[in-house]
């Protein structure tokens, strides 16, 4: 699973967080990843979400966003279900980061990589060296023997050049024949509308050709009342690892 929370954006993140909770929980996903998560005076909300929901868990600050509030820190997270065997922050070009957390799974070991790549529509130059920076790191991991995961926002549509770095190492997991897939949906009330991303697939989960994906499907639509917990939907894939 991976999902942008959107940090304490809005006036109702206490409720949202709530949300994020129960979504997550109905899923039972054995990996989230997550972006613009929050740490706040020592508190990080990885560690709530991994105490509610029984998951190993681990933050790492990022660059952006950033939250209106100086002593809320935006990141990212991962939980497990497993133990962490190593956790790793690795920076990828132009101080983006992304987060790397390994799983042992009998005699073999699981990269989950999460990351959150630049936003702004002329940052395409700026996509793609991340982007090729994070299949770097996948081909090493790869060459090991090992499988990988990466999940998370890479704020660009299917299709897009900055994304082929990391197709040529990874599948993309989502099946298209059944979803449209749309994570930045102009249905969502959160949404500034207008943007360049909009009503688009931002969020993935891509692994190696040996990881097959059996099923794909959103989640966070409308588990707040009525109205999704986040700006962006969750993804969900099912990928048998062992």
């Amino acid at each position: 699973m991976t999902w942008n929370v959107w940090g304490r954006f809005g006036d109702r993140w206490l409720r949202r967080q709530r949300a994020i909770v129960e979504t997550v929980r109905a899923r039972r996903p054995d990996f989230v990843a997550l972006q613009e998560t929050w740490r706040y005076d020592g508190q990080a909300q990885t560690d709530l979400l991994g105490f509610e929901l029984g998951m190993t868990s681990a933050f790492a600050p990022s660059r952006m966003p950033r939250d209106p509030d100086p002593d809320v820190r935006l990141g990212l997270g991962v939980l497990s279900r497993f133990p962490l065997r190593k956790v790793e922050q690795h920076t990828l070009s132009a101080g983006t980061i992304a987060l790397r957390a390994e799983i042992r799974l009998g005699t073999d070991s699981l990269h989950f990589i999460t990351s959150c790549l630049d936003w702004e529509e002329d940052h395409e130059r700026e996509r793609f060296a991340q982007a090729s920076s994070l299949a770097s790191l996948v081909s090493e991991l790869k060459g090991r023997g090992d499988d990988v995961v990466v999940a998370g926002d890479l704020n660009a549509p299917p299709g897009r050049p900055e994304l082929e770095p990391l197709l040529a190492v990874l599948e993309d997991c989502w099946q298209p024949q059944r979803y449209d897939g749309v994570t930045y949906s102009s249905r969502n009330p959160y949404l500034d509308k207008g943007e360049w991303l909009e009503d688009q697939r931002i969020d993935y989960i891509l692994a190696n050709n040996g990881l097959v994906p059996t099923d794909s499907r959103l989640a966070g639509l409308d588990e707040d009342h009525g109205r999704p917990p986040s700006d962006h939907y969750a993804v969900v894939t099912d990928v048998p690892v062992a």
